[in-house]
């Protein structure tokens, strides 16, 4: 189908800008200026802003359907290569900014992520050519896209090998047999949002349950300092903007959370045990505070670099407590490991499909421990 350089001048300026802010903030008005041509063009080829973006959500929905559906090779060493150059070249050249698109429309449209969810279980039986359950898919897609993703968007070097390594042979040289520690909720210890009460806090308090039920873009300064029983010149005492102020809760929220979980480990467990404790009680605070949850996803796309430094934040935590793994590679590990975590938290939070976390979490641990074998 042949397209006119109208329709694919107003394509391109969409994917600069929706690549680059984030969706509510671009306008149909900025795609036309972007672009150089009239608002009336554009109703010409689209109905709304939400069709084009969707259309290129679907250019990276559509690269993926084609590049898994296609993996095939003599030995299982050829194919996880082809599994993971697809996911290494949807981050290059102009992919690279429908990756970012896309990681935006997961969040807003959860039946793309629900979709990519099973195109990337079939490019992984592809792989191994049989079924596999949802630990080892998940296990395998949690390292690999949120390695990949991360080390292109941060430009840093990405060994293939070692990722493989850690895909076929495991993490951890420890054991991970004490279950029923691993899964003891007795005594679990939930440290306090903010420790003293005063106007900064009470706007913090206010922000975090409006941004959790309303949103970001649907909260405006007014609504938090109403909510708090402030005017809103109160809340320009104490935050540049409601950008700067989201900015701040999210890193509120990483410290809570990464607090949770240092003081609810266990020292009759491993460090392997511990991680996967840790992965119950990630699961476990979010379930229990959803709105944090719904902040650091919506923050990703409004306040990238704060969100990078969130994630960073738990790299460094990780590479200086790491101990037993089977690579040399600290911070691959540690962002193996954090993938895990992250996508088991979209599939069991915003997906619901786990249906039993602590059957999940022992087929995890057998991944940990011996990798996804043949």
């Amino acid at each position: 189908m042949h397209k006119s350089k109208s329709y694919v001048k107003l394509l391109e300026s969409a994917r600069d800008l929706f690549s680059e802010k984030w969706y509510e903030s671009v306008s149909v008005a900025e795609i036309c200026r972007n672009a150089g041509l009239s608002n009336g063009t554009f109703y010409k080829y689209f109905r709304d802003k939400e069709e084009i973006f969707l259309l290129l959500v679907n250019e990276i929905v559509s690269y993926y359907e084609k590049g898994f559906s296609s993996i095939s090779g003599s030995t299982l060493d050829e194919r996880l290569d082809k599994f993971l150059d697809t996911i290494v070249e949807s981050g290059k050249g102009e992919y690279k900014k429908n990756i970012s698109i896309y990681r935006e429309a997961q969040f807003k449209y959860p039946e793309y992520e629900h979709h990519l969810r099973d195109l990337y279980s079939k490019g992984i039986m592809n792989v191994f050519e049989r079924d596999t359950n949802q630990a080892e898919q998940l296990y395998i897609s949690g390292m690999s896209r949120f390695v990949i993703i991360r080390y292109i968007f941060n430009e840093l070097p990405y060994n293939k090998e070692d990722l493989k390594y850690l895909i076929l042979k495991g993490i951890y040289e420890y054991d991970i047999k004490n279950f029923q520690s691993i899964f003891d909720e007795k005594d679990i210890i939930y440290p306090q949002i903010i420790e003293k009460d005063s106007t900064r806090t009470r706007l913090l308090r206010s922000g975090i349950e409006l941004f959790g039920s309303k949103g970001y873009h649907k909260t405006d300064v007014h609504d938090i300092t109403k909510n708090a029983d402030y005017s809103v010149g109160t809340f320009y005492l104490y935050f540049e903007s409601k950008e700067s102020f989201l900015s701040e809760i999210v890193g509120l929220i990483g410290k809570l959370t990464r607090r949770f979980l240092t003081i609810n480990l266990k020292e009759d467990l491993n460090r392997a045990e511990n991680e996967v404790r840790g992965y119950y009680l990630f699961l476990r605070y979010f379930e229990e505070n959803p709105e944090y949850y719904e902040i650091v996803r919506e923050a990703e796309f409004v306040v990238n670099k704060d969100t990078n430094e969130y994630y960073d934040a738990f790299e460094r935590g990780y590479v200086e407590n790491l101990e037993g793994i089977k690579l040399d590679d600290k911070k691959l590990v540690a962002n193996s490991l954090m993938g895990i975590g992250h996508y088991m938290g979209i599939e069991k939070i915003f997906l619901k499909r786990v249906k039993n976390v602590k059957n999940l979490l022992k087929d995890l641990s057998y991944c940990l421990n011996n990798g996804v074998r043949p």
